[in-house]
């Protein structure tokens, strides 16, 4: 295999999962098709079969007690100055990256966030086989439900409004959505680079990042109750869930 086709032979994922979501309380523990939301994550992490080392990171113990019930799943404790509001989850990545023992054993890490429940192995599977040296990194995305360039706007102190995109399909009279090129956005699902590749660019989106895009119904997000509504609504009405 060349260099250019090789693709990751040891994959770490970090799921995390912090306690205190201020939006949704207890969000990572609420039970949505069938099952705690974390663990729709985890499932799909060890349905895949890509990953040598599975993580599972939170400042809460009744998040962490549930690696017990997976054998392939290592339970992290999270220290608390990664646990706060204003901490990004990118800086957890970046802590785990830099260690020596995880430069070691890994060739790949991916960042696998617990709000995405219809995300699946088979998804990951595919995605890995993305990732060649040809890229940084692979990035799960899925479409915007409306097309930005007719909604985006920029409103300045007096009011005024002016379109982002340029030029503007709403001045040009271009404004069949049909007509729009696809614009995506990161869904959450997966953010997957070779471990070299991330500890000298910090991020999954530096350098050459290959979009896989996943189907909006796949790509639900969860992060407040509304969200936890439609994503029951979406399990029982296209998954073949039973309320």
């Amino acid at each position: 295999m060349s260099k250019t086709d090789a693709i990751p032979s040891s994959c770490l994922a970090i799921i995390p999962a912090r306690g205190g979501s201020k939006r949704l309380p207890r969000k990572n523990v609420r039970v949505i098709a069938g099952k705690p939301l974390i663990c729709h994550t985890i499932d799909a992490a060890i349905d895949s079969e890509k990953f040598s080392g599975i993580v599972l990171n939170s400042d809460d113990d009744e998040i962490l007690s549930f690696a017990k019930k997976y054998p392939q799943v290592t339970a992290e404790v999270r220290p608390a100055r990664l646990a706060t509001d204003t901490t990004k989850v990118l800086e957890l990545v970046c802590e785990i990256a830099d260690r020596k023992e995880v430069q070691a054993k890994y060739d790949a890490i991916a960042l696998l966030l617990p709000t995405c429940p219809f995300r699946t192995g088979q998804h990951l599977r595919e995605g890995m086989a993305k990732l060649t040296r040809d890229f940084d990194s692979v990035v799960s995305v899925t479409t915007y439900e409306f097309p930005p360039q007719l909604g985006i706007f920029r409103n300045d102190q007096d009011g005024v409004i002016s379109g982002v995109f340029d030029p503007c399909p709403l001045i040009t009279g271009d404004t069949r959505s049909q007509d729009q090129k696809p614009i995506y956005r990161p869904n959450g699902g997966f953010y997957i680079s070779w471990l070299d590749r991330f500890v000298e660019n910090r991020n999954y989106f530096r350098g050459r990042v290959h979009g896989f895009p996943m189907d909006r119904l796949d790509s639900v997000d969860v992060d407040n109750e509304l969200d936890m509504e439609y994503a029951d609504f979406v399990w029982r009405h296209r998954l073949g869930g039973k309320s």
